[in-house]
């Protein structure tokens, strides 16, 4: 068996192990995005982010990593080294179930670039690393077209209607190890 990589290179971009002393600068910049904000945290969750909340999230995935040994990944363009946001697998729990997930925040000027497909592709090739996992889950607020199709793009089939953080969701699924389409 392989073990999750700590660090992912493709085409266009590289990953690693998040840190909040490294990357909060430029992950609280991203978060603080009125419009990814809306997309990300809508209603009453609040929308854009503050540093303080965008610390947390870095510092509940440096403890994720530490912990299982796999995560989220910051991700940076490898030509210019801009950091474009913060992609990859990690626990969750969906409809009263415990999953592992793929998600991503990608820089607002980022979107519409393939970034987040690259990545989770990335990812999912990166999955059997991962002991004892069979299925990868992905899920998307139901009206948020753009990462619905990020999501089929990668090969994942739509499973149900949920509500995640209080919201209503659309829940996919796919199996770990098999082809993209």
């Amino acid at each position: 068996m392989t073990t999750f990589p700590t660090t992912v290179t493709t085409d266009r971009l590289i990953g690693e192990v998040c840190s909040v002393e490294r990357d909060l600068d430029e992950f609280a910049a991203i978060c603080a995005d009125p419009e990814l904000g809306e997309m990300m945290w809508p209603g009453d969750l609040g929308g854009a982010r503050t540093r303080e909340q965008s610390a947390e999230w870095l510092a509940k995935y440096e403890a994720h990593w530490n912990a299982v040994k796999f995560g989220p990944w910051t991700v940076r363009e490898r030509d210019t080294g801009e950091m474009i946001g913060h992609l990859g697998l990690s626990y969750t729990v969906v409809a009263g179930r415990a999953e592992v997930e793929v998600g991503w925040i990608v820089k607002r000027e980022k979107w519409g670039l393939g970034y987040a497909t690259e990545i989770t592709q990335a990812a999912l090739e990166a999955a059997p690393g991962i002991r004892g996992l069979t299925t990868v889950v992905a899920f998307a607020l139901t009206d948020h077209e753009r990462a619905i199709r990020t999501i089929l793009r990668n090969g994942f089939h739509y499973e149900c209607d949920t509500h995640v953080i209080g919201l209503p969701h659309k829940l996919y699924r796919r199996a770990v190890g098999t082809p993209y389409r």
